[in-house]
């Protein structure tokens, strides 16, 4: 049964409502926000300039491969992070001509690089259809998987039905648990292509070492521009394609923003669990994460070894590498966040109060008096075979044999049902891109690094208690290995033995389908084999849970949203959202102080030589020329290179626009500080900090590191402001 949240609001008693500067809006919830406030700290615009329910400011804010962006001129300039764009600059890198080393600069649109692969999608239109996917479960009956199965077949007919209008993409997501649903219409566009990069050692500066910390000196930015066909019409890549003309894109500041100004932070988050219960916090701080940082440590320690001695190797794999040590990272920040912010003893005392407050009220008792008990069992069931699934997920995502074996084996699975009742990612609108992981898949494989990962992963499987034991692949390791074989053994002989680093191999399987995927005697494809029933039991158990969290979590979200009042935000799913926050400092300890601003004289001294701080020399000599334009703040002496805010952010959010007061762009975000690692489970005015390179930086780079005026020019960078102050800068 789905409640509904009618008639609540006489149960409010009491606020604990939002603080400062929490809170990820969607578009629609920006009218509900208290803009009187707003407009005192200096925000000039209005909700419908933002967005009017179809278009606005927020039409500027795009999202390209899972990262956040924007476009920022109206030929289809779009700015995003660095990192964001290391896979198109990584592929289009050889030994010879480094992209990444060295950066990039495209003197004109014919040079420009194709990024395959990346794909930048705008938000046109936000529907609600929440009364047809709720319709859909209870037409299905009272069995919760019966009930979640019947909601994934109307979001499948929903896409397709909204898909039907010309060049349009269609995702279907829920919000608070399932209780709302929206239909959101896109333009995507398919050809999209690198323009400019800074080197890595400018726009990953600092590593590993600096990555989630601050000071930050990090230059994390990167241009690329979505190209149409001649009609204006999203298309494939072709030479005779041509610039998008956005209808919206963000104009540039060349003053910035100063401590204490209001900034709004615009993108795609996404990922945060601020409504979990104390138990499942509890096990993601005892159990996942620690887990995580411990695996990730292994592979990455086993990669570089794996690719010491071949730099194209190391180049191979470059992004790969990267991504993980992000996530390495990120767990190790959450290890020790949710201990050190009790975040678990934070929510058990909210909890309590919560259900107090539930008991005072027979009304109240009666709606959701049982709502936290049930919600526990379910937290139960998926920690009872959390080993288990963890083990089976890493073993198919990290493992680049498994995770594309496991896709065929899927497809081959999939492809013989009618397309609405295909798994998404295996319907007929996805085929072109599945077809291009599978061509594509040699262009990043390392045999070393797979022996190494497949050796590390299968360790795993094998130290899982008898309980959670992976039944099929514990009988074809009895069936495959050899007497006195280790596991590193056996990885080396299926890496050696597999036909699936052959494209045309891939591409017949993909072709041909499910006999010959099953029937196939690759030893690599009957490892896939020997997970697929386990695979298959964890789907049918996510959808059971997920079925059951449909009504639990829905009543669950409802009684907080009650008992806190005020204004109430979902949870990040990777979809448009709005953050407003104030350029500020933090103390990360007592007795230290963090200042909101770092500079280029401060990334000079950062210098050592040796990566990571191995500052290229074309920054140094504009440094030490004084050939520092007219970005840099009166009263400091040289340009700013990042800044922090207390904007509400995650995963999601790197490359996301912040604009000023007027709408105006001042900076990229790119990271957060350490402390707030795990604001992924609660927002903290003291330590919720987000990093973003500031605009300066990255006009300052254009016009005196890597010259690019076409770019400036394009932006409308002023070409007399960028002499002012006594430059050198000429173009």
């Amino acid at each position: 049964m789905f409640w509904a949240f009618a008639g609540l609001v006489a149960l409010v008693a009491g606020g604990r409502g939002l603080i400062a500067d929490e809170g990820q809006w969607l578009p629609e919830q920006l009218r509900q926000l208290d803009w009187g406030k707003l407009r005192e700290r200096g925000l000039e615009l209005q909700p419908k300039e933002i967005w009017d329910g179809e278009a606005g400011l927020l039409s500027a804010a795009v999202n390209i491969n899972g990262c956040s962006a924007s476009f920022v001129s109206g030929d289809g300039l779009v700015l995003t992070n660095h990192h964001c764009g290391y896979a198109a600059i990584n592929a289009n890198s050889t030994t010879e001509r480094n992209l990444l080393r060295d950066g990039f600069v495209a003197p004109g649109f014919a040079a420009e690089l194709p990024a395959r692969g990346y794909r930048v999608s705008i938000v046109r239109r936000i529907e609600d259809v929440t009364a047809q996917i709720h319709d859909a479960a209870e037409q299905a009956g009272d069995d919760p998987r019966a009930r979640w199965e019947a909601v994934q077949r109307k979001v499948r007919e929903l896409v397709a039905e909204g898909e039907r209008q010309p060049n349009t993409s269609v995702i279907v997501t829920d919000y608070y648990q399932g209780r709302e649903w929206r239909r959101i219409y896109r333009t995507e566009f398919q050809d999209v292509r690198l323009v400019y990069a800074p080197p890595a050692m400018v726009g990953e500066y600092g590593g590993d070492v600096d990555n989630w910390m601050w000071p930050r000196h990090t230059g994390d930015f990167s241009f690329f521009r979505a190209y149409v066909a001649p009609d204006g019409s999203p298309a494939p890549y072709h030479p005779n394609n041509v610039p998008y003309r956005p209808e919206r894109w963000l104009e540039v500041s060349q003053e910035g923003v100063d401590a204490g100004d209001l900034v709004m932070v615009m993108g795609y988050p996404g990922r945060t669990e601020r409504y979990l219960s104390s138990t499942l916090v509890a096990a993601r701080e005892s159990f996942f994460f620690p887990r995580r940082l411990n695996l990730y440590t292994r592979l990455l320690d086993a990669w570089q070894r794996a690719t010491a001695a071949s730099p194209e190797d190391h180049l191979k794999i470059a992004s790969r590498r990267k991504s993980l040590a992000n996530r390495q990272k990120n767990a190790e920040g959450m290890v020790w966040g949710l201990h050190r912010n009790q975040v678990v003893a934070r929510k058990q005392a909210e909890e309590k109060e919560l259900q107090a407050w539930i008991q005072s009220d027979p009304q109240r008792s009666e709606l959701y008096g049982d709502v936290f008990r049930q919600l526990e069992a379910l937290d139960f069931e998926e920690i009872a075979r959390q080993e288990r699934d963890f083990v089976l997920t890493e073993m198919v995502r990290r493992s680049a044999y498994l995770a594309l074996g496991s896709r065929l084996l899927r497809f081959a699975e999939e492809r013989g049902k009618q397309d609405l009742d295909r798994a998404q990612g295996y319907q007929q609108r996805d085929l072109p891109r599945l077809q291009a992981v599978v061509k594509g898949f040699s262009r990043s494989l390392v045999p070393s690094v797979e022996v190494e990962t497949l050796a590390i992963l299968l360790a795993e499987a094998q130290k899982l208690p008898d309980h959670q034991r992976l039944q099929g692949l514990d009988l074809w390791l009895q069936e495959v290995q050899r007497e006195g074989e280790s596991l590193q053994q056996l990885a080396l002989r299926l890496v050696l033995g597999t036909r699936l680093n052959q494209t045309e191999f891939r591409m017949q399987l993909m072709q041909d389908g499910h006999p010959d995927v099953e029937d196939s005697r690759d030893p690599m494809l009957a490892l896939c084999l020997s997970l697929s029933a386990d695979l298959a039991d964890m789907r049918a158990f996510q959808s059971r849970l997920a079925g059951m969290r449909m009504d639990v979590g829905a009543r669950w979200i409802e009684a907080q949203q009650a008992w806190r009042g005020g204004r109430f935000y979902p949870d990040a799913n990777r979809t448009l959202r709005v953050s407003f926050a104030t350029v500020k400092g933090y103390e990360p300890r007592d007795g230290v102080f963090h200042t909101p601003f770092t500079s280029v004289e401060g990334m000079v001294a950062k210098h050592t030589g040796t990566e990571p701080f191995d500052l290229p020399d074309s920054v140094q000599k504009a440094a030490r020329n004084r050939n520092l334009g007219a970005w840099t703040p009166n009263g400091k002496s040289s340009p700013p290179v990042c800044f922090l805010s207390d904007a509400d952010t995650t995963g999601g959010n790197s490359g996301s626009p912040v604009v000023d007061g007027t709408g105006r762009l001042v900076g990229l975000n790119f990271d957060r500080v350490f402390e707030n690692v795990a604001g992924d489970y609660g927002w903290n005015p003291a330590r919720s900090r987000n990093i973003a390179v500031d605009l300066r930086f990255i006009l300052w780079h254009l016009g005196a590191v890597m010259p690019a005026p076409r770019l400036l020019q394009e932006m409308g960078v002023v070409p007399a402001l960028t002499e002012a102050k006594g430059t050198s800068l000429k173009f």
